[in-house]
């Protein structure tokens, strides 16, 4: 499991939130910081951490595909398939 620096985790999510998320976010911390143990309270927050609107935002263009690559996975796929369907004897 990554190890994950709480603190800086955090700092990070609360320099994106505009002023009144940090106080919903705030306001929501409150409450399970009153009634959970020191441990119940960090899972709580690393589960913060991977939603929205402590996570960071997804930079869609890091799955963005070229016409390059998409054709040379469409040609190794076929040659894949074309190599699956002549069998293992037919080399």
């Amino acid at each position: 499991m990554r190890r994950v620096d709480l603190f800086e985790a955090t700092m990070q999510g609360w320099a994106r939130l505009n002023p009144s998320q940090r106080q919903r976010f705030f306001e929501a911390f409150l409450r399970p910081a009153l009634r959970l143990d020191r441990l119940e309270l960090r899972a709580w927050l690393l589960r913060r951490l991977k939603n929205h609107p402590l996570a960071a935002p997804i930079d869609l263009a890091r799955f963005a595909i070229s016409d390059a690559d998409m054709a040379l996975l469409m040609k190794t796929s076929l040659r894949a398939a074309g190599e699956a369907a002549a069998g293992p004897d037919s080399r």
